[in-house]
């Protein structure tokens, strides 16, 4: 996941969002504080809030869709791993700290929405 993009909100508070991509997938991340550049590579997973509708994917096509203008998104990986709860979508990581349903395992896919994405770091 490379920063691409950065659009400050306070550069005084360090509040951005990051415009991620990996070449095939892109979203947008809160981050703060934020002392990232441009071209950055981030390793960590970006933390999901305010997950709602996590189930077993209706498809298998892997995305990751922002809602407009906003920091929310609807995203569709694969079961990375259950604890920590990490779903991956290309190179992204997406972590999410709900619990799992039952019934999903290893390598399912599976969908969700979340109202934002965030810069672990």
């Amino acid at each position: 996941m490379i920063v691409n993009k950065i659009e400050w909100m306070s550069k005084e508070a360090q509040e951005a969002i990051l415009y991620i991509g990996d070449g095939e997938y892109e979203c947008a991340a809160f981050s703060h504080p934020c002392n990232l550049e441009e071209e950055y590579v981030l390793v960590e997973p970006l933390l999901a809030f305010s997950v709602e509708g996590l189930m077993i994917a209706e498809g298998s096509n892997l995305s990751i869709s922002r809602k407009g203008e906003s920091l929310a998104h609807d995203v569709v990986g694969k079961l990375l791993s259950v604890d920590p709860l990490i779903i991956k979508v290309g190179s992204f990581k997406i972590e999410l700290e709900d619990p799992l349903p039952g019934g999903i395992k290893d390598d399912s896919v599976v969908q969700f929405s979340c109202g934002r994405l965030d810069v672990i770091r």
